[in-house]
């Protein structure tokens, strides 16, 4: 059967697989948006005395059917899932509504703006370049996943809260989240797949990623679910920048995981995120991609950007630095720092070191006086300034009577 026949199918014969309580209960299947804008058919099966129920991934449950072609197995897993999640279901919903009893509970997450513009339409968020930082109300965790409800402004408005505030306590609960996870990628592959090969074992070199020169690491949770918020909190990259000896890479796996690597310059940004959008493209589910981009921590400014505008920024910095440079050095030569060919001719003894200077001093005071209001300059017209005053420099030299004033 296809899909339209299956969701029809379940909703006709899932109560035949749920204890007799449900004999009254409402079944129906809502479109919900999820993360990057795709859309979930969500399950639900709902008592009369029940204010929430689970919402049951019936996408996913129709991809299982599709695997094995066994029906009625997956109509007693969708009744599983069911009936598992009511002991975790004994939710306050009154505490819910109230901001300083639930406050505890705010967790985050990351996703992509781009890729999120219409399930982002009702919500609060915090951008970070191209990524958004949303918030959610952790309502506890079985075998079966995790619950929670997404902040979303209706329920801004019911709490009477500010974008800040409700950040400020996220990151706050992030701050003081243990559960992340830093690992060294070979370790990780090595525990994972040959946890009984000794660490000497030179076959492990052709099996897993190389132990000498930079080593990738991977950012998650305990859970390995939603990991990528830990990018937002400061502290901790700080941390990891400290372990990394500072600036670093940032390759976004998904919203579960970051791959992190030293910034080495070992690899172009452009091969990078060629790599990322292939992975994304053929690895990655639409709805766990974070991004096709890689980025950077700047470990001075404290700061995640994304790699194009890292380059950018240091390319900038470099060309600041280089113009003060030469700019230093321009105005060095206008103020007569002492020259070679001064310094060379003999002095008496008992004379006072000359002042090679003065001639200097005096052009440059001319230069201010041609410009009575002191107005700002551009970069441009300063050194234009300063080379008209280097030249009359030289010009001077070249003068016997210029030159035998200057050594007096």
């Amino acid at each position: 059967m296809n899909y339209e026949e299956f969701k029809d199918q379940v909703v006709e014969h899932i109560k035949e697989h749920l204890p007799i309580e449900f004999a009254d209960a409402d079944v129906s299947i809502t479109p919900v948006i999820k993360n990057n804008d795709t859309v979930q058919d969500s399950l639900q099966v709902k008592t009369g005395d029940e204010r929430i129920s689970p919402s049951i991934n019936l996408n996913e449950s129709f991809k299982a059917y599709q695997r094995t072609g066994d029906f009625d197995g997956e109509l007693e897993n969708l009744a599983a899932i069911r009936m598992n999640a009511d002991p975790h279901l004994d939710v306050d919903i009154e505490s819910i509504l109230d901001f300083d009893s639930i406050k505890d509970r705010i967790d985050c997450r990351m996703i992509n703006v781009e890729r999120n513009s219409e399930y982002l339409s009702d919500k609060p968020y915090k951008q970070i370049e191209d990524l958004a930082l949303v918030y959610s109300v952790d309502l506890g965790k079985n075998s079966d996943g995790i619950m929670n409800t997404i902040v979303n402004d209706s329920l801004m408005e019911r709490w009477q809260v500010s974008s800040d505030e409700l950040d400020r306590v996220a990151m706050d609960n992030l701050s003081k989240n243990e559960s992340m996870q830093f690992s060294n990628m070979r370790d990780m592959l090595k525990n994972m797949m040959f946890p009984d090969t000794p660490d000497d074992d030179p076959s492990l070199d052709f099996l897993l990623p190389p132990a000498e020169g930079p080593q990738m690491y991977v950012l998650t949770s305990d859970d390995k679910l939603y990991g990528a918020k830990f990018l937002a909190d400061t502290a901790k990259m700080d941390e990891l920048a400290e372990k990394l000896g500072g600036d670093f890479v940032v390759i976004p796996s998904s919203v579960n995981e970051c791959i992190l690597m030293p910034d080495a310059g070992t690899m172009s940004r452009e091969t990078l995120e060629n790599m990322i959008h292939e992975v994304n493209a053929t690895q990655v589910p639409e709805k766990e991609v974070l991004s096709d981009y890689a980025y950077c921590y700047d470990a001075q400014s404290h700061e995640l950007m994304r790699a194009d505008r890292y380059e950018e920024r240091h390319a900038e910095k470099q060309m600041e630095s280089q113009e003060y440079g030469k700019n230093a050095g321009l105005f060095a030569a206008a103020v007569g720092e002492p020259q070679t060919a001064y310094e060379s001719a003999p002095e008496k003894a008992g004379d006072k070191p000359k002042d090679t200077r003065a001639v200097d001093l005096d052009a440059i005071e001319k230069v201010e006086k041609s410009n009575p209001k002191h107005e700002r300059k551009s970069v441009k017209a300063q050194i234009s300034e300063k080379k008209a005053i280097i030249a009359k420099k030289a010009a001077e030299k070249t003068s016997p009577a210029k030159n035998h004033q200057a050594e007096l």
